[in-house]
């Protein structure tokens, strides 16, 4: 085994830690500041609960991308085994978890759409209008979008260190 495979095998092992635990804080309501910013000290009873319930989405997602690193994982377990057959088969749980991390990316941007209230739904607006309103990100803490692009960015040099090999 050369430096580049030890040091992806690493890389992934301590991104897999970190994202599960991460995503099990976030889904037991802790470390919110890392998705709703300052927000996360609003001690509001509606807002508390909109917190909790972007930190369990984005933990849904998190936890796909975990399933996407230990895919890799287990591919180049099976690679530097030398089973072909099962490296075959972890290559394509890792596609599988690539299209569910996209999936997933999109899911959690869709269902973060605030709701048009009934007055908003009297007023005459065009479709273009209405769809160009709907697909803002400008109702998310800021700290939510500069998570998501950490998040990415992890996993992506996960995936640059094994295609690296």
């Amino acid at each position: 085994m050369d430096g580049i495979t030890i040091m992806a095998l690493v890389t992934a092992a301590l991104a897999l830690v970190a994202l599960a635990l991460i995503a099990l804080m976030f889904w037991r309501g802790s470390w919110l500041f890392l998705v709703a910013g300052r927000a996360a000290e609003d001690e509001a009873e509606d807002a508390a609960e909109g917190r909790r319930l972007l930190a369990r989405r984005m933990a849904v997602v998190l936890l796909i991308g975990c399933a996407l690193v230990a895919t890799l994982i287990l591919f180049e377990g099976f690679k530097l085994a030398g089973n072909a057959s099962l490296a075959w088969a972890a290559t394509m749980a890792n596609n599988v978890a690539f299209v569910a991390l996209l999936v997933g990316m999109v899911w959690f941007f869709v269902v973060q759409r605030p709701d048009r209230s009934k007055d908003d739904a009297a007023k005459e607006e065009s479709r273009m209008a209405a769809r160009a309103r709907s697909a803002r990100l400008d109702h998310l803490p800021m700290a939510t979008l500069v998570f998501t692009i950490a998040f990415i960015a992890v996993i992506a040099l996960v995936g640059v260190l094994f295609a690296g090999l």
